[in-house]
């Protein structure tokens, strides 16, 4: 998995900036507008599709017998992903390849609405024989029956006999950036101050969303108070694809679609 970070986003930010429409005087040979502007009734419902045809794996719990020791791991899922939990779902807990813990979402998700806000929290018993404060590689692996999708996510952490860990910081693994779907991600940010050249003010509903064709890869909302957006994230099936940015200001219900690509 390859991930490239541009907090300064000067190419998403470029794209934008040379975005304008360009004139006689700029380039004699340029007669086409860099971007096209389209009125809409509502705002888009864009969304990157995640699922797949993965088959539900047949995980089996690892007997407490062979471990000395144990730790509780309280993980949460991204907002993008909540939608679709069930309790089908599972999630397991690798290290080195050898399942050390797994479990079902922690609330059922058919107690209806009162559990929304518990929706998509796993807790987790971890199994080891490592010694205690010792730092090891582990990986999560999210499978989400619905979208019958798995997700990776391997980190490094300190393992502490019978610590909880998630309790007071939220453990939120990026699975998104690890789905076999989409090997490749890229994450950008844009100040809205890079606007001017279609010469609009950014505001609640706004939304800026990466396109490769008619597949959207990547959304991301207006962020208010601090006028920025939201890192977009744009997730590629192989690198150096070529990615169409659009924006949708809820304020004129236009849509703009840059000619000029990441």
């Amino acid at each position: 998995m390859k991930h490239k970070f541009f907090f300064q986003a000067a190419v998403l930010l470029a794209s934008l900036t040379l975005g304008a429409c360009s004139s006689d005087d700029d380039n004699n040979d340029k007669t086409e507008s860099a971007y096209t502007v389209e009125t809409v009734t509502e705002a888009p419902t864009w969304q990157v599709d995640f699922s797949g045809n993965d088959e539900r794996p047949d995980w089996q719990e690892p007997n407490p017998a062979l471990y000395e020791n144990w730790a509780i791991i309280i993980v949460q899922l991204e907002d993008a992903l909540k939608p679709y939990v069930t309790d089908d779902d599972l999630l397991a807990f690798f290290v080195g390849g050898e399942m050390r813990g797994l479990t079902s979402p922690a609330v059922s998700q058919a107690e209806g609405a009162e559990a929304d806000a518990d929706r998509g929290t796993f807790l987790l018993k971890a199994y080891g024989n490592e010694a205690d404060q010792n730092v090891v590689t582990v990986t999560l692996r999210y499978y989400c029956a619905r979208l019958k999708q798995t997700f990776t996510r391997t980190v490094q952490m300190r393992y502490d006999m019978g610590e909880v860990y998630g309790l007071d910081d939220a453990i939120v693994p990026q699975f998104t950036l690890g789905c076999d779907k989409f090997p490749v991600a890229e994450t950008h940010t844009l100040d809205p101050t890079d606007l001017a050249p279609i010469d609009v003010i950014p505001g609640a509903g706004d939304l800026l969303a990466a396109f490769v064709g008619d597949e959207c890869r990547g959304v991301a909302e207006f962020n208010a108070p601090i006028l920025l957006f939201n890192f977009l994230t744009v997730y590629g099936r192989a690198e150096n694809e070529r990615y169409t940015l659009k924006y949708y200001h809820a304020a004129s219900q236009r849509v703009f679609t840059f000619t000029r690509t990441l």
